[in-house]
């Protein structure tokens, strides 16, 4: 009977132990959990933000040296292309998924980010450039919406106070004409030709396509980023093509491309690798954070093009656009820190009940 007993209790310290254990084991996947979260939320932003730069370069330069689209598009494409086929062929990775839904949104995806660089550079050629990035920078509000109804996501009060910010933001900073007209100027601003609205169309096509892309790039699990990036140039490549033929200055796919300078073609190879790698650190930082938060921290390229297009004028700002660029700061930490900001309010919440049912306790006694 004593061996018996003591066999018994044996057993139950070893499940005592092994219980001890697996409580441990689980503390630290936990931990290590949360360690690899905010290494990849921290690092999503900081590519968000890369991106963001290097998309205003961009566009900055294309604005000062006159650069044609489609040239510029055509060399990046053929660079991206290029560039990850051979990283595909190298990593042994598939250039289509098995998964029929997968390919299904990779290749969305990718016809939805081509469409979205080309109508984006495009748009500026046929409007000024502040009521295109207005209309452009509205993407986080059409992401939002998207989120809801492919990603099952949930509208809350900061998302919507946030989307108000923003939109609010961006109309402040570019003060569109057709918003902010000057009735009481007697030169008054020259009435929009059909040209104009040809550039409104395609930065609502920018608008649309952008928040489509960032949602589409969260269904792509288990897809590669190179994968991802070089479907997108082959789209690319494909459009550009077409919209080659219908702008009369474009030179490389025809017989003026003898004719273009070193210069010229130092630009377009410059602009072809800084939107390679814009595009890219875009791509990977939705793999890595909420789509919402990453269209939102590209909204403050708009802040950052206004700075820099200040320091090239050397005019300062005006009291509307400073109250927009803070607008825009605004809703982007507020959807940023959104997290965040819940978890206070419930901790301050659940500090508040305990405080309540501690009085309630002492004033029983």
């Amino acid at each position: 009977m004593v061996a018996k007993y003591g066999s018994i209790n044996h057993n139950v310290e070893e499940k005592d132990n092994d219980n001890s254990d697996n409580e441990e084991n689980a503390s630290e996947n936990c931990t290590r959990r949360a360690a690899l979260f905010n290494y990849n939320y921290v690092l999503g932003v900081i590519l968000s933000i890369i991106s963001g730069i290097l998309f205003t370069a961009n566009n900055f330069i294309i604005n000062q040296f006159q650069v044609v689209v489609s040239d510029a598009v055509l060399v990046r494409c053929i660079i991206q292309i290029s560039l990850y086929t051979i990283i595909i062929y190298s990593s042994s990775d598939r250039f289509l998924p098995h998964d029929c839904n997968k390919k299904l949104f990779m290749l969305s995806q990718a016809l939805a980010g081509a469409i979205n660089f080309v109508t984006s550079l495009a748009s500026v050629s046929f409007m000024p450039v502040p009521d295109a990035l207005c209309i452009i920078f509205t993407c986080p509000v059409v992401t939002m919406v998207l989120s809801v109804i492919i990603l099952g996501d949930k509208l809350n009060i900061l998302k919507c106070v946030s989307g108000i910010l923003l939109l609010l933001g961006v109309v402040l900073v570019c003060q569109p004409p057709f918003l902010f007209y000057n009735l009481q100027d007697d030169s008054l601003q020259t009435l929009h030709d059909d040209l104009y609205y040809v550039g409104v169309l395609l930065a609502v096509t920018a608008c649309c396509t952008g928040g489509l892309k960032n949602v589409l790039v969260a269904k792509c699990e288990g897809v590669s980023t190179a994968n991802l990036v070089n479907w997108s140039a082959i789209f690319g490549l494909v459009i550009a093509v077409s919209y080659s033929q219908l702008q009369s200055d474009s030179r490389i796919l025809s017989a003026d491309i003898t004719r273009i300078s070193w210069s010229d073609w130092f630009i377009l190879i410059g602009l072809a690798v800084s939107g390679l790698l814009a595009f890219t650190a875009g791509t990977k930082a939705l793999k890595l954070i909420s789509p919402n938060v990453v269209s939102s921290l590209r909204a403050m390229e708009l802040v950052l093009a206004f700075g820099v297009q200040s320091l090239i004028t050397w005019e300062s700002p005006d009291t509307l656009s400073c109250i927009g660029g803070g607008l825009v700061l605004g809703g982007v930490l507020l959807l940023t820190f959104q997290d965040r900001i819940f978890d206070v309010l419930r901790l301050c919440q659940l500090n508040r009940d305990k405080g309540l049912d501690e009085y309630s306790r002492l004033s029983e006694e």
